[in-house]
């Protein structure tokens, strides 16, 4: 079966069109074809049936979630060399007693857990490791079954990089060695041996030097069961069989080696190979896209969007892959000797080197065939590229089977010391904010975070921690948090130092809108001056007969107003004598306000203008100047004193201005306009200031 085809100059898998696929997933991504994986997993499992086989496939090959769900379906084992590789196997279905752990570091905490799931083999590797599964397994009071994986010193005629069964690797044991330690398992209570593991390495095309192994090890066998006494079950002679990456060469001939080792495989012991290439390499493909074309003075390239990050074989190899235009321009179309590249900044990265390849346009595809094997399990996001997509196509359709990386998915799982996250000190008529560029969530506990720095004596000190988040629909998102840890619905003063920090850091423009608890906030920056727009106010009423003093039976009047937070605003004759913290901690935390409670409001009007002063609950003091205060204070002057907007406020941090409309008794179209200022910036936690 052949996967990928040309029908009428247009290159398919199966029977879906390349192109149609590329032009709903963005290039590059994997594709692979269904019926070309049971093809060749039932071609094995044909070839090898005399021998009833365990067929362990092996992750390491491809480990997504659905290529593995298949092969446990039609029955496969797998062979596994870590805990990750483990876990996707158990999650794709296949049966602990048909998984094989093979890998020269085995850790402590992945025995344990191979362990627990109870696998059908551990392929030892040292007598380091041997010692090591036999106290784990010895604690867990279980009994480890496992095969030593031998190193036969045989040349399997490959790449150095991807042989293994060499006595200069670093896999497996020597023969010697290995009949010492089987003597020494016999007297473990812990362990049970149950067989013999080796691989000699990977992309074999030749049958020789599994002949010359096998026979080398069965020889061991039969010795170590004759003079030790030893009952072994398994021969597991690995994978490494090789596939066809060019057009003259043959896939490695199974049914001839099944033919040549039916007499040399030794008796009563039941045959586990562990293929991975062979099922899924020429299954796969990589899709790119041409970026530009570049004629060099000695050289032509083709750049396309595909990277050696996605596909590194010919950078790591120097293995050939067959190279296809997608849509065949014409049959009689020129061939030029060319360099097909990728973005990545190494001369390595390269797919083929000075190969003869047709004309090709610009934003024309490419496929990169018999890539199904070590192209996404070996990818990597160097040079911060996102990790392509895959796709796998069965007849007709064809499915998503892993979404491609974006961007922000660079920085999953990574956190910022906090010597390196840089902050703002701002102010707004003397209402300070620390404020944190958040998009990327260096502050995972922003409540936590603002109790440590708003605290005045062990942290930068201020009153409120202003965290700048990604928002759909808008600019950013302020997420305000008072020093006491509580998140704050809205704040004038924090909302002008958040608007201009955006603008400052070319996060937003000079008008911008954002987010707030209260809801969607207009800005328009000019130089210091910011104004802003604030939502129309709610729930105005009188209240009378607030008691704050049981015993002198003293009575607050004011009126309850919500400009994005609440307020209760008093009058006063006599500002500068009221004793802010006192009074307005009790009116603050009255039932009548429960259970959000209120910030409080003292209000002198003066001409055309109004002083006040207020106390603010989360920072439960009086503050320097307070936004929603100055907005509340205003329109409540406007109503019952008769002030036309707009109004100066004066506090005690500066003053602030604000405008809004009034018609039939509603208040509208309220903005709030003062300077913001940068204080100073600096790294938290002893970094450099600069």
């Amino acid at each position: 079966m052949r996967p990928f085809c040309y029908r009428e100059g247009k290159l398919f898998c199966e029977n879906v069109f390349l192109k149609d696929i590329a032009d709903k997933v963005k290039t590059p991504f994997y594709v692979y074809s269904y019926n070309g994986i049971i093809y060749n997993f039932n071609r094995m499992k044909n070839a090898l049936s005399r021998f009833n086989p365990l067929i362990c496939y092996s992750l390491k090959a491809n480990s997504s979630i659905a290529l593995c769900k298949i092969l446990s379906s039609l029955g496969a084992g797998a062979d596994v060399v870590s805990g990750g590789e483990l876990y996707l196997a158990l999650c794709a279905g296949f049966p602990p007693q048909k998984i094989v752990y093979a890998g020269v570091g085995k850790t402590s905490e992945e025995i344990e857990y191979a362990l627990e799931k109870n696998i059908l083999l551990f392929n030892v590797e040292s007598e380091e490791e041997l010692e090591e599964i036999a106290t784990i397994s010895s604690r867990l009071g279980k009994k480890a079954n496992i095969a030593l994986r031998v190193n036969p010193d045989v040349d399997p005629e490959t790449h150095d990089y991807i042989t293994t069964g060499k006595i200069e690797n670093k896999f497996g044991i020597d023969l010697e060695k290995a009949r010492k330690l089987f003597e020494k398992i016999k007297k473990i209570k812990s362990l049970s041996p149950r067989g013999i593991h080796m691989h000699i390495g990977s992309q074999i095309k030749s049958i020789q030097p599994y002949i010359k192994a096998i026979q080398k090890v069965k020889e061991f066998i039969e010795e170590i069961q004759k003079k030790i006494d030893i009952k072994l079950d398994f021969f597991d002679i690995g994978g490494g069989f090789g596939i066809a990456y060019r057009e003259e060469e043959k896939d490695f001939p199974l049914e001839e080696f099944a033919d040549k080792i039916t007499h040399i495989l030794p008796k009563n012991m039941r045959l586990i190979v562990e293929p991975g290439r062979y099922i899924v390499g020429n299954s796969g493909a990589l899709l790119t896209k041409v970026l530009y074309r570049k004629k060099g003075r000695e050289k032509y390239f083709i750049v396309v969007d595909a990277g050696m990050n996605d596909l590194i074989r010919p950078s790591l190899y120097g293995t050939y892959h067959r190279v296809l235009p997608v849509e065949k321009e014409s049959p009689h179309n020129i061939l030029r000797k060319v360099s097909i590249v990728g973005p990545v900044c190494e001369s390595g990265d390269f797919f083929v080197k000075d190969f003869d390849f047709p004309e090709i346009k610009k934003e024309k595809l490419i496929a990169i065939l018999d890539a199904g094997a070590y192209g996404f399990s070996m990818s990597s996001n160097y040079n911060a590229r996102p990790r392509c997509s895959e796709v796998l196509v069965k007849e007709e359709k064809w499915w998503v089977i892993r979404e491609r990386e974006e961007y922000e998915d660079l920085l999953k799982n990574q956190k910022f010391p906090d010597f390196i996250i840089p902050f703002w000190k701002m102010e707004a008529t003397g209402n300070d904010f620390i404020v944190i560029d958040n998009r990327d969530r260096v502050i995972s506990d922003r409540k936590e975070a603002a109790i440590r720095l708003c605290n005045r004596k062990k942290g930068i000190g201020a009153d409120g921690l202003i965290l700048i988040e990604e928002a759909e629909g808008a600019d950013f998102f302020m997420r305000i948090f008072n020093p006491d840890g509580s998140e704050a619905e809205m704040c004038g003063n924090g909302a002008r130092c958040a608007a201009r920090f955006a603008y400052l850091k070319g996060i937003a423009g000079k008008i911008c809108h954002f987010k707030t608890l209260s809801g969607i906030i207009e800005a328009k920056i000019d130089g210091e001056d910011v104004k802003i727009k604030m939502t129309d106010p709610s729930k105005f009423r009188k209240i009378s007969g607030i008691k704050i003093d049981e015993e002198n039976h003293s009575e607050f009047e004011g009126y309850y107003i919500n400009t994005g937070v609440p307020h209760f605003v008093i009058f006063s004759s006599n500002l500068e004598s009221i004793s802010v913290k006192r009074i307005g901690s009790k009116i603050r935390f009255n039932r009548i306000f429960h259970p959000l409670g209120t910030n409080v409001d003292f209000v002198e009007t003066e001409n055309k203008r109004i002083k006040i002063r207020t106390y603010e609950r989360g920072v439960e003091d009086e503050t320097l100047s307070c936004g929603t205060g100055a907005a509340a204070s205003a329109i409540v002057a406007s109503i019952v004193k008769n002030l036309s907007p707009p109004i100066s406020v004066l506090t005690r941090g500066g003053e602030v201005k604000v405008w809004f409309q009034k018609k039939e008794g509603k208040i509208y179209n309220v903005f709030l306009e003062g300077k913001a200022n940068k204080v100073y910036k600096g790294y938290l936690n002893g970094g450099k200031n600069v």
